[in-house]
């Protein structure tokens, strides 16, 4: 699955989005992309030389957030692209039930294809957003929901951001990124879980909700 190429937006797209939310977007995309398949070197060896995240130290969230990134980087540069391959497929596929199941409808009723995903496919037509033709990957995958948001972001509708965030990310992301971060399997996954748990509570905290 290549979360980037998930999701087909059917509306014609804004302009330009602000520089904070373009980092928001950013950051959508770059959980999208990595829980979708293993980075190459090129993507590790990118993350492991971005330049770090300032954070205001009035702000816990942000702090918890500038300390994840740092986290995540340390561990992209330790890390081999073929480690994190093994590591990545470790945890996401295999013969049998998968160590870790980032989807909406296990992390909130323990089975594939239930009612969270019914309800994200009538969300997603009324955004005129579709799954592309000849993905086979549930919407409600952590990868795609993350992209869903990044497409809401570079849209500029903030409203839609909220809502979409509210019903389809808050009730159960939160669950799911601590599930992969404790499996014992995982390293460079724990770090991008504990990325994404702190950047999902800075983003419950911009559109008016707590994680």
């Amino acid at each position: 699955m290549n979360a980037l190429d998930s999701i087909d937006d059917l509306t014609a797209a804004p302009g330009a989005p602000a520089p904070e939310d373009a980092d928001r977007a950013g950051f959508y995309g770059l959980i999208a992309y990595l829980m979708a398949q293993a980075p190459d070197a090129g993507t590790l060896g990118a993350l492991g030389a971005a330049p770090a995240l300032d954070a205001d130290p009035g702000l816990d969230e942000a702090v918890a957030l500038a300390t994840a990134w740092q986290g995540l980087q340390q561990v992209a540069r330790e890390m081999s692209a073929d480690a994190v391959a093994l590591e990545w497929a470790a945890l996401f596929t295999g013969t049998g039930r998968p160590e870790v199941l980032p989807y909406a409808s296990v992390v909130l009723t323990g089975f594939l294809m239930e009612k969270p995903l019914a309800e994200l496919r009538d969300d997603l037509a009324a955004l005129g957003l579709a799954r592309q033709a000849g993905n086979g990957e549930p919407e409600d995958h952590l990868a795609s929901v993350c992209e869903v948001m990044r497409l809401l972001i570079e849209r500029g509708d903030w409203d839609a951001q909220q809502r979409f965030y509210r019903r389809h990310l808050q009730p159960w992301v939160a669950p799911c990124c601590r599930t992969l971060s404790a499996n014992p399997l995982a390293r460079f996954y724990a770090a991008l879980a504990d990325f994404a748990q702190a950047f999902f509570m800075l983003e419950a905290r911009a559109l008016g909700y707590e994680q």
